[in-house]
């Protein structure tokens, strides 16, 4: 299977250990593991694709165009990021809003209505590090497990799965583990 993993972690980061554990158990699994580093990503919208996003060619910057294209070309997305403030990181979040255009991450159909656009994507995970425990993510509404576990699935196939892995940080042997064990099962 072809998995873009979005790597949302500083390179200085401890924590990057996670993604470096992920890419090694999904090659393991014989998966074909395309990695973009999110950090090197302009988050900002700029007014020109603003306008652009309802015209019939949203997308029209060039990393832009390179990212969608990677994620069409893809049949898994695997998302390691550090929680920050309950939701992921803002590189993220603005990776999200400027590729999850129409067109590329959903349609119109004749009658206006969405349709998922992500039809290639069968799969989608998250792995995360956080300081917050489970039970002060749930109360807080978790709005990255929301957003990448929840809310992207239906975008995709219609029998995607998901995963959502989240442990605490520092990443220790044990949280490794337990990302190894979820990724062994895709």
């Amino acid at each position: 299977m072809r998995v873009l993993l979005l790597d949302g972690y500083d390179p200085a980061d401890d924590d990057r250990r996670v993604v470096v554990e992920a890419v090694e158990e999904l090659e393991a699994g014989r998966h074909d593991v395309d990695l973009l580093a999110v950090h090197d990503f302009n988050p900002v919208l700029s007014a020109a694709e603003r306008t652009a996003y309802h015209s019939d060619q949203p997308v029209i910057s060039e990393d832009v165009r390179d990212s969608a294209a990677r994620l069409q070309a893809a049949e898994a997305l695997l998302f390691c990021y550090p929680t920050m403030a309950f939701n992921v990181p803002a590189t993220l979040k603005g990776w999200l809003e400027r590729v999850m255009v129409p067109g590329v991450a959903f349609v119109f159909d004749d009658r206006h209505r969405v349709r998922p656009g992500m039809q290639n994507i069968r799969r989608i995970g998250a792995v995360t590090t956080s300081p917050h425990s489970r039970m002060a993510r749930f109360r807080a509404r978790d709005a990255g497990k929301r957003t990448t576990a929840r809310t992207l699935r239906l975008s995709a196939h219609k029998r995607c799965r998901t995963t959502f892995v989240s442990v605490p940080t520092p990443a220790n042997d044990e949280g490794v583990a337990k990302i190894r064990q979820a990724l062994s099962r895709w």
